[in-house]
């Protein structure tokens, strides 16, 4: 398959597949013409690729477990332990981006609720912050405790 058909196939811009590529995600051999010919199993590659991606993955790190999805028929976190371990940070990462953002929400809607004000001390969401942790502990939501 040619990278063109590849690109068709999968929705993916040529650009990107050669991204891909160079990053070792995909692999292609040179026909005798010099164009690159992908096997056949590429686009099922490219749609791994393009999950992790939006799973807020890096090239690089799926570069590391891609192998467990494409190459094992059957794979778990025993026989893919690094790929296991990666998809577990990548999940507490996100959580900790997710409770950063909540807070930063929960300070811009007491800035909002006390528009107007003209002190520093009367828009400070800090009591706010503590009291809206306070309540999303009792209704079991997790909070960091970081500044934004």
């Amino acid at each position: 398959m040619q990278i063109g058909e590849l690109s068709k196939a999968t929705g993916v811009s040529v650009r990107a597949l050669r991204h891909y590529e160079k990053q070792g995600l995909l692999a292609s051999r040179r026909a005798e013409n010099g164009y690159r010919v992908f096997r056949a199993d590429s686009a099922e590659r490219v749609e791994y690729i393009r999950l992790f991606l939006s799973c807020g993955f890096g090239t690089r790190e799926i570069a590391q477990f891609l192998p467990c999805y494409v190459d094992q028929a059957n794979f778990d976190r025993e026989s893919c332990p690094l790929g296991f371990e990666q998809h577990l940070e990548k999940l507490a990462e996100i959580e900790e981006l997710v409770a950063v953002l909540n807070e930063r929400r929960d300070r811009l809607r007491h800035v909002i609720a006390n528009f107007g004000e003209t002190t520093v001390a009367g828009l400070s969401a800090e009591e706010a912050i503590a009291n809206a942790s306070t309540r999303a502990s009792i209704h079991g939501e997790k909070r960091s405790g970081r500044a934004a």
